[in-house]
């Protein structure tokens, strides 16, 4: 393509020095599609934009920074402003079109103007962030880094957002066993002193889970991220081999005082705490069995919880068929008709017990639940039931028989379905059961 090399030093200092001062007759276009060079080129000659489109808008507006078009930038950024961001419905394509032009403008050419007008446009038009950013890291095993990056400025403040996706990550996807790249790069890249700051609870849990992870690697690069990441949750001292000791310290001061198997969870152990402040608490005054802390449950009441890491435990009889066992979960931060969770569990026969997740009300007729898996065969039963901002876990005598993960749920769903499921994500701060064989019905929760 032919252009006369005055008009084009005229706009751009980068093209004036080739031409002129190291005597270019000609430039490589190669990178750039004909559209997108004419389209500047015309610019050049026109002053003017008549030709932008949303299909090569990255190659122009690259092509204006790399030639330092200034007056050019600014006419991009305003076409990004009002043609790019001007969402359909909010659809979430397009939504991850203009997220995805910022991310790579951001990453290739350090251009940070694209991203804050993308991120004050989603929050402005009241776009969910936590399930966007679920959705855009899924895959996380292969996601680019610049779409880490990117996760990280849209979640800014709303970092338990991130926490809940590498959570997700390292639980379903690692099984819990090791870390890979990406996830040792998110540890790195996360802002710990806000994330600690605005969201404590949260930062607890994962540090937990993370430094429970880190004990089962020999890697020195591995556990030299781990303690930089938890430096500022544990005293200064302390390293990964001394909380590796501590944990097996507090193990075996569980197994002394109740046989019952709680095994490492990253909800039931607090790396912060001492060893004698390890052991379960409960809240109730009419204990059946003091030893192990147990409470006769009083249907329909309600239980506060202080923080969004508690323990159910229920012991069963075999006297429970065709009755039913209801837990409502009020959450923190729904609001208004969709504050509480519903989970119900009905036992059928001796190991066919089945369940409802739902919102609070009217469940769906019980004969289209789904049952739990591998429920064991046995007259007592011993469950235990954990929500966190991940998944609800339910284990019958050591044995898991449901792993609910609300993010998968969040991911799959369709779009009138996400909210519902992101909300089951969120802490819970107090707990409403209703029992119809509440005799054999014991709880404990944990503050």
């Amino acid at each position: 393509m032919r252009t006369n090399s005055m008009i084009m030093s005229l706009n751009s200092p980068v093209i004036e020095n080739l031409t002129t001062d190291l005597a270019q007759t000609s430039l490589e276009m190669d990178d750039f599609t004909r559209p997108a060079v004419a389209c500047f080129v015309e610019a050049m000659y026109t002053g003017e934009v008549d030709k932008l489109e949303k299909d090569i808008f990255e190659d122009v507006n690259k092509m204006a920074h790399v030639f330092d078009v200034s007056w050019l930038t600014k006419r991009c950024l305003k076409f990004y402003k009002s043609d790019i961001m001007n969402f359909e419905d909010d659809s979430y394509e397009d939504i991850l079109f203009a997220c995805e032009i910022a991310s790579r403008a951001h990453y290739h050419l350090k251009q940070s103007k694209l991203v804050n007008c993308f991120v004050k446009t989603i929050a402005a038009r009241g776009v969910d962030k936590g399930i966007f950013v679920t959705r855009y890291l899924a895959g996380f095993a292969s996601v680019p880094k610049r779409k880490i990056d990117m996760a990280l400025m849209i979640a800014r403040d709303s970092l338990d957002i991130i926490g809940n996706c590498l959570m997700a990550y390292l639980s379903f996807v690692l099984e819990c066993k090791s870390f890979d790249e990406n996830s040792l790069y998110l540890l790195q890249k996360l802002n710990t002193q806000n994330f600690r700051n605005t969201f404590p609870v949260k930062f607890k849990q994962l540090t937990n889970f993370v430094v429970s992870l880190s004990l089962q690697s020999d890697c020195a690069e591995e556990t030299a991220i781990v303690e930089n990441f938890v430096k500022d949750n544990v005293q200064a001292n302390e390293s990964i081999n001394d909380l590796k000791e501590k944990q097996e310290s507090a193990v075996k001061t569980l197994e002394s005082k109740d046989t019952y198997n709680y095994g490492a969870d990253y909800c039931n152990i607090d790396l912060n705490a001492e060893t004698e402040n390890l052991t379960h608490k409960t809240s109730a005054t009419n204990t059946d069995d003091p030893q192990l802390g147990w409470i006769m449950p009083i249907s329909s009441s309600s239980s506060s919880l202080s923080e969004d890491g508690f323990l159910l435990r229920l012991k069963t009889t075999g006297y429970e068929r065709e009755k039913k066992i209801r837990f409502d979960f009020i959450l923190s931060g729904v609001g208004g008709s969709e504050h509480r969770r519903c989970f119900i569990m009905e036992c059928r026969t001796l190991d066919l017990w089945r369940y409802y997740i739902s919102r609070y009300g009217s469940p769906l007729e019980s004969a289209s639940w789904p049952y739990l898996e591998n429920v064991p065969s046995v007259q007592v039963k011993h469950w235990t039931i954990t929500k966190t901002s991940v998944n609800l876990t339910v284990v019958c005598n050591g044995v898991t028989v449901l792993n609910f993960n609300f993010l998968s749920k969040i991911m799959n769903s369709k779009a009138d379905e996400r909210q519902f499921w992101f909300n089951w994500s969120k802490s819970c701060v107090s707990i409403k059961f209703e029992a119809t064989f509440e005799k054999s019905l014991l709880l404990e929760k944990r503050r």
